[in-house]
């Protein structure tokens, strides 16, 4: 007795189930000099990272950061010049992507350049949309 009731049902399982991760992108100390011709090379490599999942639909929009000198920070209602974390990591942009895991999500992170050679790491977080 499936009805329509069951008809309803499968046709919700169908329903593309996608979630949305932020890409947080941290630079290190490893990563190469800014006037270095490695870092230009390097960047026509992110350059091409956008291009590629841009055109797969995946990707939701990235932003690089200015740098930490550049930042402020609220605590406890009280804002303090730059991020100040206890880490030798700084964030330095992110991505948003649609994946149907976060394994899958986790595989494209992989693909980011720079990311094999220890010049940068990948954070990989599910997005809670808020609308």
């Amino acid at each position: 007795m499936d009805g329509v009731n069951g008809a309803a049902k499968r046709t919700h399982d169908k329903k593309e189930t996608r979630v949305k991760y932020v890409l947080l992108i941290l630079d290190t100390e490893n990563e190469p000099a800014a006037d270095s011709a490695e870092y230009g090379s390097w960047y026509a490599e992110v350059g091409a990272w956008y291009e590629k999942w841009g055109a797969t639909g995946r990707l939701d929009g990235g932003h690089q950061l200015q740098g930490p000198g550049t930042a402020k920070t609220i605590r406890s209602g009280a804002v303090t010049d730059g991020p100040f974390i206890e880490t030798k990591e700084v964030l330095g942009g992110y991505s948003v992507i649609d994946a149907d895991t976060i394994d899958e999500a986790v595989e494209i992170a992989k693909t980011w350049p720079g990311a094999e050679r220890g010049w940068i790491t990948v954070e990989v977080r599910p997005v809670i949309e808020m609308s």
